[in-house]
């Protein structure tokens, strides 16, 4: 009787391209890994720049609207102001004067004129509803322009008695023309001309991102 054979079990060496298939854990690399912080480091660099550009430049443009509405509000009160501007000849507490001034090149005109205005009130009495207003340009060191506006009460006291506020800064002119028929003139003097000028131009011009902008407005005096 014939003894069946066992069947012969040989030793099998696996290739190491199997060897690695089987045991790898499919996960990334240390170099991997550092790849990838680096480049999400610059994709979030470059998010983060891009944010706060945005911000800014919202922040710079909210801050030039905000400073033109100013400017307009201020062109605005200018013209009100000349409209209800009044001269009488003789009456040295009503003036209208206007005088051409440049600094470095920018205009820098001045004027000053009395207007109807509300009533002042001294020690319970009405006084006056006219008022004296002057709006001047000064020049700091650093070479920037402000506009100023005082004002006063001319049955009361005089100019340097006169309240002083700043308007508008850091303009780069401020220009006032004056017609007399159909000419413009750059200065204007009431006692000399015996009357107020029919109509009043004020230019303001501002530096927008390099280039200078003006803004005008033309105001007619309405008392004769």
């Amino acid at each position: 009787m014939s003894k069946s054979k066992e069947p012969e079990i040989k030793n099998r060496v696996l290739p190491h391209s199997a060897f690695s298939s089987v045991f790898s854990n499919k996960g990334f690399t240390l170099i991997e890994l550092l790849i990838a912080v680096a480049i999400m480091s610059i994709v979030m660099l470059a998010l983060y720049g891009t944010f706060f550009s945005i911000l800014n430049s919202q922040s710079r443009i909210e801050k030039e609207l905000e400073w033109v509405r100013e400017l307009r509000r201020f062109l605005d009160v200018f013209s009100s102001e000349i409209q209800s501007s009044f001269y009488k000849d003789g009456n040295h507490r009503t003036i209208f004067i206007g005088e051409k001034k440049d600094s470095h090149g920018r205009p820098v005109s001045s004027i000053d004129f009395t207007a109807f205005t509300y009533t002042a009130v001294i020690d319970g009495r009405p006084v006056s509803d006219i008022m004296a207003v002057e709006y001047s340009v000064e020049e700091n060191p650093e070479g920037m322009l402000t506009l100023y506006k005082k004002v006063w009460n001319p049955y009361v006291g005089d100019k340097k008695d006169g309240f002083k506020v700043e308007i508008l800064g850091d303009i780069e002119g401020f220009e006032i023309s004056y017609l007399n028929g159909k000419d413009w003139a750059k200065a204007w003097d009431s006692s000399l001309e015996k009357k107020l000028p029919d109509a009043v131009k004020a230019v303001v011009a501002i530096k927008d991102r390099g280039e200078v902008r003006e803004f005008s407005t033309i105001a007619r005096t309405r008392i004769r």
